[in-house]
């Protein structure tokens, strides 16, 4: 028989070998062998690595394609209020006023071209008369004056902007000789800067 000591000794040894299982990790092969916990419930899941969420483009990345755009510059606070008043009272977009102005004089009030044009918009001697400006280079008198004609050239080309524009630069009777753009390089740079600002393609020639 067995003695004490020695069923001691017994019992010691498989507590400590209980232990040591308990204690070590389990082998590769236990892991592998192990039942899914999918197949524990019952329920499946998709082979491969789980899915990465879509997320939209940053808000700094769509601002920037939304402002990709070429667009005429700002000017000082006092200008761009009378831009945005005058082109509300003729019906015009006021980034058409401020990239014709751009064009024009960009920005300057003081501005005199070497053809008598003067102030903002660039009026000919005979358009401030016709609109009765005491002071051609007072801006508001000037940018009055000048959405006025330009609305004015709008209509009487049909809505045309390129039309409109190149009677702005050469005078509504150098359009209507050459029925369109006139082939001059002044008159057609111009149109193409201005309808550039807008984002908008000049017309085939």
């Amino acid at each position: 028989m067995m003695s004490h000591l020695e069923a001691v000794l017994a019992r010691v040894q498989q507590i400590e070998s209980r232990l040591q299982m308990l204690t070590d990790p389990p082998s590769p092969s236990a892991v592998a062998s192990a039942p899914a916990p999918s197949a524990l419930s019952g329920l499946t899941t998709p082979a491969g690595p789980p899915s990465t969420p879509i997320t939209p483009f940053p808000l700094t990345l769509q601002a920037t394609l939304a402002n990709s755009a070429p667009t005429a510059p700002h000017f000082a606070p006092y200008i761009e209020g009378l831009i945005n008043k005058y082109a509300a009272l003729n019906g015009l977009s006021p980034d058409l006023v401020r990239a014709v102005i751009a064009q024009e004089s960009d920005g300057n009030p003081k501005e005199v071209s070497n053809k008598g044009a003067m102030g903002l918009m660039q009026l000919m001697p005979e358009e401030v008369q016709e609109f009765g400006i005491t002071d051609p280079f007072d801006p508001e008198q000037n940018i009055a004056a000048g959405t006025r004609l330009l609305a004015g050239l709008l209509r009487k080309f049909n809505g045309s902007l390129p039309l409109a524009l190149a009677a702005y630069n050469a005078g509504a009777h150098a359009v209507q000789k050459y029925n369109g753009i006139p082939p001059y390089p002044e008159t057609q740079n111009y149109v193409r800067r201005i309808l550039g600002m807008l984002g908008q393609q000049p017309p085939s020639p």
